[in-house]
């Protein structure tokens, strides 16, 4: 990569993930990209800055507005994995695989990921775990 704020919105967060590890949790490039992207201001003129070292949180802010823990998870669902019902599977499997792979390759990429308020209210489920 050349300029630090640059993003190559083809990596492959697999890439940089150890293996059998979640790219949400284990990826410094998607970190980095998350922190880069959406620390910002806000429309009131606060900054709106992520940091990523807080123990036991992915990205975090704290200031006037309140403090925020965040999580990363993919937004782009590929349906490879499932095996019911019966019928989607079957649909799944009249795809080939090369096509298959490079949609499972674009949900690893910057487009294919959001962050989410991470922090559990009173116990409940994360915003996240609500979608």
């Amino acid at each position: 990569m050349g300029h630090p704020f640059e993003i190559d919105t083809t990596f492959d967060f697999r890439d940089d993930t150890p293996e059998g590890k979640d790219p949400d949790q284990y990826s410094p490039t998607l970190r980095r990209y998350h922190k880069l992207l959406w620390s910002k201001p806000l429309p009131s003129g606060v900054i709106f800055e992520l940091a990523d070292t807080q123990r036991g949180c992915y990205l975090h802010h704290q200031s006037d507005l309140g403090q925020f823990f965040l999580s990363s998870d993919a937004v782009i669902h590929t349906y490879w994995n499932w095996i019911r019902p019966k019928q989607l599977a079957q649909t799944m499997a009249q795809i080939p695989d090369a096509d298959v792979q490079s949609f499972r390759r674009i949900g690893y990429t910057i487009g294919g990921m959001m962050i989410f308020p991470g922090n559990q209210i009173d116990g409940g489920l994360t915003l996240n775990r609500l979608c």
